[in-house]
C-alpha cells in the first residue's frame, strides 16, 4: 500500500509548490519506478515479437551464427505473414462494407419511472372508485388488475421512446466515431494486438475539437451577403490509439476492473507541453516553471525506445529535448485530493480513496482531478488477442510460432548452406606437382595446369562431391511450416499458399475458410468484449451525461456484434450453398428466384453483389434482345425456303 504521508525532501528554491504537495508527485514517481521495474519480462518479450515480426535475429542468436561460421543467415518472413493474415481477417470483418460493429439496443424490460408508477396506483384506483362507488379497500383485486393493465400499456409506451433513444444514439455514436477518426485508430490497436499481444485504446475522456467552418454573413454596413470562417469547439469522446509500450499497470492485477492504478507515459515536445498551460485544470504556473528550469527537457530515453528505433533502423537521438509527462488513473488518497483543492463532497471522508486523475512532471503535480467519467475507473480498453490465464497481457502471432518460426529459420539456413555446398565440386590439389608459377585457385573452363615431375601414379587434382540432403530439408521446412500452422490457427491457405491436400471446389474452399473462422472466434470474442463493447459502453455514458441530444438517452444496453457477424456469416453461406445445390435441377429451380439466391450468397462472402449480379433491368433488355434474333433467325428461315412474305415487316404481308 502507498504511504502518501511519506516525508519528501524539496528544494526551498523550488517556491512552486509547498512540502505536502510535492510529496504526491514523489511519491506517484515512485509508485510509477515499481510499476515499470515489474513490466521488464512483459517488455522483453515484445521486443523479441518485434524483431521476429521484422525478421531479424536476436543479437545473443547473431553472435553465434558468426561464431560458428554460418555461411547463410536468412530469416524466413513466415511470422509477418502469419500476423498480417490474423489482421486482415479481423479488420475484414470488423470494419467490410461499412458495417457497424455494435448495436445500441433497449432494455427488454424498461425501468418505469418510480414517479410515474405511484400516479398510476392513484389513477388505477380512483377508476375503480368512479366505477364500483365502493370502498377501495373492498376492490383491491380489481385495483391490482387495472394496475398490471396499465403498467403494461407503460411499457410498451416506454419500450417505443426507448427504441427511438435507441436509434438515435446509434446515429450519434457512429458520427463521433467518424469525428474522431476511430476506425484508422482502431485498426493501429488491432495490429498492436496481433504483434505484441495487447492493445490499447483511450476512450470515454472529453476532448475539444475545433472545427473551422464557413458560414453565411450580411454585412452590417452594406447589407452584402457573404462568406466568413469561423472556429467552433465542440466537446467530443475521446477515442485514441495508444501503443502497449507506454501503459504501465498495477502489476499484481491480472485485468483493468482489478487494477488499483495504471499509468501512462507522454513524451512531449517544448511546444506540446507549453499548450498545456492553456488547457482547464492543468497548474500553468508549475508548467512555466519546469519550462523554464528544464531548458532542454527531462526526457530521459527508455531501453526500450533505443532497441525500437534500433529494429526500425533508425539512428541514435542522444538530446531529444523533450518531456515526460505520467498520466496516472488510479485511488488516491482524500486528504491528498484536499491539499491539491480538488473538491469533494461535502460529507466526504478524507481517510479513503477517492478514484482520481493526476498528471506530473519532474515529480510535480500539473493536473489532478476526481474521475470524471461514469461507470469508468480507468478510461483504457486493453485487449489480448489470446487471453493468457491469471495474465494481464496477451499472446500474439509471433509468440505462438516463436519456436516453429525458430526450427523453420534453423532448417533454411542448413538447406540453402548444403544446396552452395553439393553445386559445385571440391578440389584437392597436390602442390609438389604444379610447374612454378602456377595458382591452384585460378578454375575456369578448359583450364591447363602444367606439371612438374613427382609420382606419375599420384593424381595433381581430386575432385570430391559434397553430398545434397535438400530432400531431407525440405521436408523439415514443411512439417515446421505445418506446425506453425496449427500454433496460431491461421492455415497457409488464408494467405495465399496452395497445398497439395485443399480441395478446391467452390464448396470445398468455403467450408475451409469456415474451418479457419472458427480459429479466430476467440480473439474476435475477445476484441468483443476487451475492446469494442466497453469502447462503446464509455461513448454512451459520455452521450448520457455530456451529450446534447436528448432523444438519445433512455434505459439502453450496448451489444458488440463482431464475433456474432462472424458466426452469422460463416453459417448463412454455408447454407445457402448447400440450398443452392439442392435446388439446382430442373423440377426445383422454377420455383426459386435464382438472382435473389446469388445476391444472398455473394453478400453472405463479402462480395459486392452488384458489381457481379446482373440487374433485373439488364436481364429484361438481355432477353428482348435475345427474343429480337431469335424472330430474324426465323424471318431469315422463312425467307430462304421462297416465302416472300417473311422479307415484309408485320402486318404487311
Amino acid at each position: 500500500m502507498i504511504n502518501f504521508d511519506e516525508p519528501v525532501e524539496t528544494k526551498e528554491s523550488d517556491g512552486v509548490q509547498d512540502h505536502s504537495v510535492q510529496s504526491l508527485g514523489a511519491t506517484l514517481q515512485a509508485q510509477f519506478s515499481e510499476y515499470k521495474d515489474a513490466r521488464k519480462e512483459t517488455e522483453n518479450e515484445w521486443l523479441r515479437d518485434l524483431r521476429q515480426y521484422n525478421g531479424q535475429y536476436e543479437a545473443d542468436v547473431l553472435a553465434r551464427l558468426n561464431d560458428a561460421g554460418a555461411r547463410s543467415k536468412v530469416f524466413v518472413g513466415l511470422t509477418r505473414t502469419k500476423v498480417m493474415a490474423a489482421y486482415s481477417r479481423i479488420i475484414d470483418l470488423l470494419f467490410q462494407h461499412g458495417d457497424q460493429f455494435f448495436n445500441v439496443e433497449s432494455t427488454p424490460v424498461p425501468d418505469l419511472d418510480p414517479m410515474a408508477v405511484m400516479q398510476m396506483k392513484q389513477l388505477a384506483t380512483q377508476q375503480i372508485m368512479d366505477a364500483s362507488q365502493m370502498d377501495p379497500n373492498m376492490n383491491q383485486d380489481l385495483i391490482m388488475q387495472r394496475m398490471a393493465e396499465m403498467e403494461e400499456d407503460l411499457k410498451e409506451k416506454y419500450k417505443d421512446i426507448a427504441d427511438e433513444a435507441a436509434e438515435s444514439m446509434t446515429l450519434d455514436i457512429l458520427d463521433q466515431l467518424i469525428e474522431t477518426g476511430a476506425e484508422q485508430k482502431l485498426k493501429e490497436s488491432i495490429l498492436e494486438a496481433c504483434i505484441f499481444g495487447s492493445g490499447a485504446v483511450k476512450a470515454g475522456a472529453v476532448r475539444i475539437d475545433k472545427k473551422q467552418s464557413y458560414s453565411r454573413m450580411t454585412d452590417p454596413e452594406t447589407g452584402e451577403e457573404g462568406f466568413a470562417l469561423s472556429v467552433v469547439e465542440q466537446p467530443m469522446p475521446e477515442v485514441e490509439s495508444v501503443s502497449v509500450f507506454d501503459l504501465y499497470p498495477d502489476p499484481y492485477c491480472t485485468n483493468l476492473n482489478d487494477c488499483d492504478g495504471l499509468f501512462r507515459r507522454h513524451v512531449l515536445t517544448r511546444k506540446q507541453f507549453r499548450e498545456l498551460a492553456d488547457l482547464p485544470q492543468f497548474d500553468s504556473e508549475i508548467i512555466k516553471y519546469l519550462l523554464k528550469t528544464n531548458r532542454t527537457g527531462n526526457h530521459v530515453e527508455e531501453d526500450h525506445e533505443r532497441t525500437r528505433r534500433r529494429i526500425a533502423g533508425i539512428n541514435e537521438q542522444h538530446n531529444s529535448n523533450r518531456f515526460e509527462l505520467l498520466e496516472y488513473w488510479g485511488f488516491i488518497d482524500g486528504h491528498k485530493l484536499k491539499e491539491h483543492n480538488v473538491e469533494l463532497p461535502e460529507d466526504a471522508d478524507l481517510s479513503t480513496d477517492f478514484s482520481a486523475c493526476a498528471w506530473i512532471c519532474a515529480g510535480k503535480v500539473i493536473k489532478i482531478t476526481l474521475n470524471p467519467i461514469a461507470g469508468y475507473q480507468i478510461p483504457y480498453q486493453i485487449f489480448p488477442y489470446e487471453k493468457s490465464p491469471h495474465q494481464f497481457w496477451g499472446t500474439g502471432v509471433p509468440r505462438m510460432m516463436r519456436d516453429s518460426q525458430g526450427t523453420l529459420n534453423a532448417a533454411t539456413r542448413i538447406w540453402l548452406d548444403n544446396l552452395a555446398m553439393s553445386s559445385a565440386p571440391m578440389m584437392e590439389i597436390n602442390t609438389d606437382l604444379l610447374a612454378a608459377g602456377e595458382d591452384p585457385t585460378d578454375i575456369h573452363p578448359w583450364r591447363v595446369f602444367l606439371r612438374e615431375g613427382g609420382d606419375g601414379s599420384m593424381p595433381m587434382v581430386r575432385w570430391y562431391q559434397p553430398i545434397a540432403n535438400a530432400n531431407g530439408l525440405n521436408q523439415i521446412v514443411e512439417i515446421f511450416r505445418r506446425f506453425a500452422d496449427e500454433t496460431t490457427s491461421l492455415p497457409s491457405y488464408t494467405h495465399g499458399q496452395q497445398t497439395n491436400s485443399m480441395n478446391k471446389t467452390a464448396t470445398g474452399m468455403s467450408m475451409l475458410m469456415g474451418a479457419a473462422n472458427v480459429a479466430l472466434k476467440s480473439t474476435i470474442k475477445n476484441i468483443d468484449d476487451f475492446l469494442l463493447e466497453p469502447l462503446i459502453t464509455a461513448m454512451f455514458h459520455w452521450n448520457m451525461e455530456y451529450g446534447s441530444n436528448q432523444k438519445s438517452k433512455g434505459d439502453l444496453k450496448i451489444v458488440a456484434r463482431g464475433s456474432t457477424a462472424l458466426i452469422q456469416k460463416e453459417v448463412q453461406s454455408q447454407r445457402l450453398l448447400q440450398f443452392l445445390s439442392l435446388v439446382s435441377n430442373d423440377q426445383d429451380s422454377a420455383l426459386v428466384d435464382r438472382q435473389q439466391l446469388i445476391r444472398e450468397i455473394a453478400k453472405s462472402m463479402d462480395i459486392d453483389a452488384d458489381q457481379i449480379v446482373k440487374s433485373e433491368e439488364q436481364l429484361q433488355l438481355e432477353q428482348q434482345q435475345q427474343i429480337a434474333m431469335q424472330q430474324q433467325a426465323q424471318m431469315q428461315q422463312l425467307a430462304s425456303q421462297g416465302n416472300p412474305e417473311a422479307m415484309l415487316p408485320a402486318g404487311m404481308g
